[in-house]
């Protein structure tokens, strides 16, 4: 992608479905030119609503609604014009086609946001929030999504750029001092600055655990033996029967995976094999090698127990998921067969399920969101969800504490502190390289 192509573009912003309403948008110097050759109309105020005639030739094509915007008051920053039409194949392919004619060209992925990024309609922070915000598939993602397109996330990074691009003249001008006329800097009061913006740092970064979860799902793996009644659970939590269930031991031979909403989170769930040292056949090692896969990939574990069962079996199968360092939630299930003793003695347990009758799994369904951390999100929580905001930020908390060490060292000092400001500028595009911004939006989806 030539990110500094100034061409006119185009491309289609609604899906490729089926549906009632398609609409193409175009950018570039040539927009204007192009619409009015389209419609046959001499003016057009910006920001205004016309209803308009397409022109294919001698005959009319479509009648749509037209939508100017004079740049920089646009998307991108530049002159731009929507169309609404009529959804049928014929229309939007002839108009697409119409619009090359009349000199511009297909858009790549991303290269409307891209524009938008360069001629400073939004930062690269907010850029991100765009195409966060289209793939946002629950409400905690959306406004995860919401907080960094308007601005929220980019405002933090520049508010600790600040800080740091102050300390960094205060440590300048007295590198600059050959005389010696301005007071020594205080190593106190400067150890404590740093330290504060070091914990505004500490403070985002620690969110991209849960930032990650909400953007991306949790996944949720259902181990124990054989028979504990894991597809039996991964039936009640979906409210359908998505597995075959079978008193047969051994019935479930692969991984078997499915999506489920629970509180504005989304999880992705894994039934597993139930894993036992003396399994029967190839088929049923290899199903077992991967439920000890799932818990690995997990963020967190179900253990699914059942106390008729062999209880050193389990013991050894909650051994296995506790080692991978993933929560794990120890689950006791058929609480309808079980005896009021049984079940009074039953503390070691974080939840008590049963999947015939239904008790306790809405508790469960609390208990994993409550497990995994994401009980207390508030809608204006501000959360990391990239890997590269991530990186950034703790590359710019490691230079701060380097530069902790250096107080008696101005020059190397300075040189660690323009570091951790270099990375808060790439955080919010202000440095990147040509290549990266084009890896960056070519993710993005075409009209975007």
């Amino acid at each position: 992608m030539d990110i500094f192509a100034k061409d006119t573009i185009a491309a289609y912003a609604t899906a490729a479905t089926r549906g009632a309403v398609a609409v193409l948008r175009v950018s570039g110097g040539d927009s204007l030119r192009i619409l009015k050759a389209l419609t046959g109309r001499g003016a057009f105020e910006a920001r205004h609503a016309y209803l308009v005639k397409i022109h294919d030739g001698k005959d009319i094509l479509d009648t749509a609604v037209a939508l100017y915007y004079q740049g920089p008051a646009s998307y991108t920053g530049e002159d731009s014009f929507e169309l609404s039409v009529h959804a049928g194949e014929y229309i939007k392919a002839r108009l697409l086609e119409l619009v090359f004619l009349l000199g511009a060209r297909m858009a790549e992925a991303g290269e409307f946001t891209m524009r938008a990024y360069l001629n400073g309609k939004m930062d690269l922070a907010q850029a991100q929030g765009v195409a966060d915000i289209i793939a946002a598939k629950n409400k905690s993602a959306h406004r995860a999504a919401f907080n960094i397109l308007d601005g929220s996330l980019s405002e933090r990074f520049k508010e600790i750029r600040a800080g740091l691009t102050e300390l960094l003249a205060k440590i300048e001008v007295r590198i600059d001092d050959a005389d010696d006329e301005m007071a020594p800097l205080p190593e106190v009061e400067t150890r404590e600055y740093i330290d504060g913006i070091i914990k505004k740092l500490e403070a985002l970064s620690s969110t991209f655990g849960a930032g990650r979860l909400v953007k991306e799902g949790i996944k949720t793996a259902i181990v124990g033996v054989p028979n504990s009644g894991k597809s039996s659970l991964l039936n009640a939590l979906l409210g359908f029967d998505r597995v075959i269930v079978s008193p047969v031991s051994g019935t479930t031979r692969d991984t078997v995976d499915a999506s489920l909403r629970i509180k504005d989170f989304n999880l992705m769930l894994t039934d597993t094999a139930g894993i036992r040292a003396d399994h029967a056949d190839d088929a049923e090692a290899q199903g077992i090698e991967r439920s000890r896969k799932a818990m690995n990939n997990a963020d967190i574990i179900i253990f699914l127990a059942d106390s008729d069962l062999d209880a050193k079996a389990q013991a050894d199968i909650l051994a296995q998921a506790q080692a991978t360092g993933k929560k794990v939630l120890k689950v006791l299930n058929k609480t309808d067969l079980k005896s009021e003793g049984e079940i009074s003695q039953s503390g070691e347990y974080d939840c008590l399920i049963s999947c015939k009758s239904g008790a306790g799994i809405e508790a469960l369904k609390d208990k994993i969101i409550e497990a995994i951390g994401l009980a207390k999100l508030g809608d204006d929580d501000i959360l990391i969800t990239s890997a590269a905001h991530y990186k950034a930020l703790k590359d710019a908390e490691r230079e701060l504490n380097r530069a902790k060490a250096r107080l008696k060292e101005l020059e190397l000092m300075a040189e660690h502190i323009r570091s951790a400001v270099l990375s808060l500028r790439r955080l919010i595009g202000e440095i990147t390289p040509d290549d990266v911004l084009g890896e960056i939006f070519s993710k993005f989806c075409v009209g975007k």
